[in-house]
């Protein structure tokens, strides 16, 4: 690997130290402009990491030389530029801060690649935000609003962002959280790419934690939620280790039961159940502050002034001790007086005498030195984690951007700027003295004269009491007893209104589920129903009524797998009594998505299959009507079960249930006739001509299909399939020079056939047979393009036996002799150089032969006796004995045919052909074998000695056909047995 340099011009007037990271073929260096002294980061990535790779591509034989080696890195290496641009794109939207420049240079010292140089201003990481500052409440609301609008500005343009951690947030001058690191795979190329090592971190979700998981769209939010989880966990993860586990976490310390929640479902182990989008995720936390509002108050408690263990001078440990001694109201302000060592400057290039100078940072010292060597050293926090890029970028249309996103960030927007009010503090009572009063002497007299009045009064008042001291008790008793009993009948009316009135009993409630989301409450109570009411209240503290007619009040449109609280209320002055309120969760949901049946791999079998959305069964249960009429379960795991021995022809209906307590949602039965397999013939790729690959298959006459299914793929770029009646298909393919898979399937069966073509096929056209001369078979093609440098090969079976091959190296056509009259031949034309011939195949059936006639006979009048041969040559019928006509023969023995004519016939010195079939018991041909003599010489007086030229070695049942000139004369059988 290259030592970093001072490139030009990206880094002229540039003065730049050794790397402070270095991690699979990533360094990162710090470096200073000298007219501004601005801090910079440079990331260097090189392709490749080692020159192990180049060795390791070129001893594997996948490129010949080095040079083909540098071209494959130089396509390695732009892609880095492409990805900086997607960056720079997504900053114009903003939520991402951009590079401030990049160049990519060639390695050096005989290095074999390119490293790609990116420079971008230093900037204060979430990552030491949380480890230097306590995090507000505030805070982490505009965290989680700013990531979740960033990644659904990402996701609208086309891209998915996967490396989201604290060191690749940015905290801008206006405390806004950016983005502003690489990390982008496209949204439509997901399913075929796997997250690269580089990208994998402590936020990485669970499910991807190697390069054979499949991605998916939630693992953006994952990582959000870690970052706030983080946030409200004082700093530290709810886990140690390099690798997310994959379980439920704990809820964070200093987060509420709501945003709990929130941050919980983004962390879920299981994608399914996370916020499915950033915008959900960061809509749910605009509505968490428009119920609970946020503030500039820290999330965790601020831990106590720690006293430095050492101390330069005992002024420094007495001025801290007497710091920390202070009241928790103004220990951050004693704090601030704590003195620290100021930072060093970094020199110009110039300045060679300088040893250490001190920089200023708005964030953390940064130090310049030289060391022993005079080499610069720049000591700072750099995260180590960088990635490498990925494919081309789209274009971006910078004026659109999602109305959810404007949306939730105008309502945070309005939140933020109504902060919650500070509560009103009753003033304190004003304490008002009251004075003394005031005597005088003339009120002392008139006290006096009063007082002699009041007396004799009194003397009076004593009389008339004793007068009347025997009436009062008896009017006493009188008042009381009334007042009594008006107080009883109160107490009584009162209890009774209370009992019978105020108080309403409701004697039960109980919950029925329903289908999607719906839920029955049944209240049970002699109470008039327009005076109730049912509260169905969320987590959240959402709430849905609900009258009750007939004793029902009935809720829909409940999330699943939720917890609610179900109350029965009251209007008017009364008071529910008994059972009032319940708790319900809902039933957690899955939806059939597709139900599909299909003919297995054997006649009177199916294939079941089907997809779902939501959590899954450990097992399933398939239940169907059997011939007999009895019902028939069938229990299984996974999300496909065979069933096989059904009848033919029959329909049957299938019911899919789970074995879980699971709310099912979507058709979970299916109708599907029994039916033989259907499957194509000779499935062949006859061409391809301009980038239109084509190909065709038969069918037998007796079959009826409702469609064919046609995929055309190969490994890398090309996927494509179409439905069609017809028996052929075409397709605009890419590339012609690359390898292309056809699969052709019946609608509604399983079992496949499929045709190759490799790569750089040559292609032929008018591949055709001719057998006008009933003899042989003439076979002639035009090839397409220059393949005249190259022979042929023909490969051909006849009726399905062994294959046989013909070469043909300089004309295009091929004879084939002798024909078997009525046999079909299947032809393969390939180079001799081995490449695939696209059109070059082709079934040919050679018409039947008719019955040989001519020379004023035909082959009625003849009459075939077969017969063991002698042993010597010459014979005649005379050497015959009656024991050697006959049609069983021991191996290795020879046979003949006496042939008679029954007729006349003339006479011609015409060459006959004489042409011997043999085929097995399963009609596979064993022999073709022939043979000729003149008319004329075949006969005397009315007999032939025909001789067979051989047969078959292995004892059993055969059939010889025998033709004359292509035509049919005789047929027998016989056998052949062991000695």
């Amino acid at each position: 690997m290259s030592e970093p340099k001072l490139i030009s011009p990206l880094l002229d007037n540039f003065v730049m130290g050794d790397p402070i990271s270095d991690c699979k073929g990533v360094r990162c260096c710090p470096a200073m402009e000298n007219d501004s002294n601005d801090k910079y980061i440079v990331k260097i990535i090189s392709t490749p990491a080692s020159q192990m790779q180049v060795d390791a591509l070129l001893l594997s034989g996948a490129y010949e030389n080095k040079e083909s080696v540098l071209s494959y890195f130089e396509t390695l290496a732009n892609s880095v530029e492409e990805e900086a641009e997607i960056l720079q794109k997504l900053s114009q939207l903003e939520g991402f801060i951009p590079f401030k420049a990049w160049q990519t240079v060639p390695m050096e010292n005989e290095e074999i690649g390119f490293e790609a140089y990116l420079l971008s201003p230093y900037r204060k990481t979430l990552d030491k935000h949380l480890r230097s500052t306590s995090m507000t409440h505030l805070g982490a609301l505009n965290l989680g609003l700013d990531l979740c609008a960033s990644l659904a500005i990402c996701r609208h343009s086309g891209y998915l962002y996967v490396d989201l951690k604290p060191n690749n947030i940015y905290i801008t001058d206006d405390q806004e959280y950016r983005i502003g690191d690489l990390g982008f795979l496209k949204l439509d190329s997901l399913k075929y790419t796997s997250l690269p090592d580089r990208y994998r971190s402590q936020y990485t979700a669970p499910e991807i934690a190697d390069a054979f998981s499949a991605l998916n769209t939630t693992i953006d939010v994952y990582a959000v939620g870690l970052v706030l989880y983080q946030a409200y966990n004082d700093g530290n993860l709810p886990f140690s280790g390099d690798v997310a586990p994959d379980e439920e976490f704990p809820a964070p310390a200093y987060a509420d039961y709501e945003m709990s929640e929130i941050i919980l479902k983004a962390c879920s182990p299981d994608p399914a159940m996370r916020w499915q989008n950033p915008i959900d995720m960061g809509q749910a936390l605009v509505s968490y502050m428009q119920r609970n509002g946020a503030n500039d108050t820290p999330i965790a408690p601020v831990a106590p002034v720690k006293i430095a263990e050492e101390a330069e001078t005992s002024e420094v440990v007495e001025d801290v001790a007497e710091k920390v001694e202070m009241s928790a109201e103004n220990a951050e302000e004693a704090t601030e007086d704590i003195p620290v060592e100021a930072p060093a400057k970094i020199p110009s290039e110039k300045d060679e005498t300088a040893e250490q100078i001190d920089v200023e940072s708005d964030d953390e010292d940064w130090v310049y030195s030289e060391d022993a060597d005079g080499n610069l050293s720049f000591l700072s926090e750099v995260s180590e984690d960088e990635s490498e890029l990925d494919e081309e970028a789209a274009e971006i249309d910078y004026d659109e951007v999602t109305d959810e996103v404007s949306d939730m960030l105008t309502q945070a927007d309005d939140l933020i700027s109504h902060p919650t009010p500070d509560p009103v503090v009753q003033p304190e009572a004003i304490d008002v003295p009251i004075p003394p009063p005031i005597v005088e002497e003339e009120e002392e007299t008139e006290e006096s004269e009063e007082d002699a009045e009041n007396d004799a009064v009194e003397e009076s008042s004593e009389e008339k009491a004793e007068e009347t001291q025997v009436s009062k008790p008896k009017k006493t008793w009188i008042r009381n007893t009334i007042i009594v009993i008006l107080l009883l009948a109160l107490a009584t009316v009162g209890m009774f209104f209370y009992k019978e009135y105020y108080l309403q009993p409701i004697d039960s409630i109980l919950l029925e589920d329903g289908e999607n989301g719906e839920l029955t409450v049944l209240v049970s109570s002699k109470i008039d129903e327009d005076m109730l009411t049912v509260l169905c209240s969320d987590t959240y503290g959402n709430q849905l009524s609900s009258p009750v007619v007939d004793g029902k009040a009935i809720f829909t449109g409940l999330v699943p797998n939720s917890a609610y609280t179900v109350k029965v209320v009251t209007n008017g002055f009364h008071r529910l009594t008994g059972d009032t309120s319940a708790a319900y969760t809902t039933p957690v949901q899955t939806n059939i998505v597709q139900f599909r049946a299909v003919t297995g791999s054997e006649d009177g079998s199916v294939i079941l299959s089907f997809a779902i959305d939501g959590p899954d069964s450990k097992q399933w249960k398939i239940s169907y009507v059997a011939d007999d009429g009895e019902t028939k379960d069938v229990v299984f795991s996974g999300h496909m079960l065979t069933l096989k021995d059904l009848t033919i022809g029959n329909d049957y209906t299938f019911t899919l249930t789970p074995l879980e307590q699971i709310h099912m949602t979507g058709t979970n039965e299916i109708t599907h006739t029994v039916c033989k397999i259907i499957k194509a013939d000779r499935v062949q790729i006859t061409g391809c001509v301009n980038n239109t690959l084509t190909t065709a298959w038969s069918v037998a006459d007796d079959v009826t299909v409702k469609g064919w299914i046609v995929r055309c793929y190969n490994n890398s770029d090309f996927d494509k399939t179409i439905v069609t009646e017809e028996t052929n298909a075409s397709f605009e393919i890419t590339d012609a020079t690359k390898e292309y898979t056809v699969e052709v399937t019946a609608e509604g069966m399983s079992v496949s056939q499929r045709a190759y073509a490799a790569a750089n096929s040559a292609t032929v056209t008018d591949f055709k047979a001719d057998t006008s001369d009933p003899n042989k078979m003439v076979l002639s093609w035009k090839p397409v393009g220059d393949v005249s440098s190259e022979g042929w090969l023909m490969l051909y079976t006849i009726d399905g036996g062994s294959p046989k091959e013909i070469t043909c190296n300089t004309v295009n056509t091929v004879t084939i002799s002798p024909v078997v009259p009525g046999s079909r031949y299947a032809f393969t034309l390939q180079t001799t150089e081995g490449k695939t011939v696209l059109g070059g195949a082709l079934d040919y059936t050679v018409p039947k032969a008719a019955d040989f006639e001519g020379y004023a006979v035909s082959a009625k009048y003849m009459q075939f006796m077969m017969c063991k041969r002698p042993s010597y040559s010459g014979w005649n019928r005379y050497d015959l004995s009656d024991s050697d006509y006959r049609t069983e023969f021991s191996v290795k023995e020879k046979a003949s045919y006496l042939v008679r004519m029954l007729k006349e016939y003339n006479t011609s010195s015409d060459t006959i052909q004489h042409l011997f079939v043999i085929r097995d018991e399963s009609g596979t041909i064993v022999s073709i074998e022939t043979s000729s003599d003149i008319w004329i010489d075949m006969w005397y007086r009315n007999y032939c000695e025909l001789d067979i030229p051989s047969l078959p070695e292995t004892p059993g049942k055969y059939t010889i056909s025998v033709y004359f000139n292509g035509c049919f004369v005789n047929e027998n059988n016989f056998t052949i047995v062991n000695d």
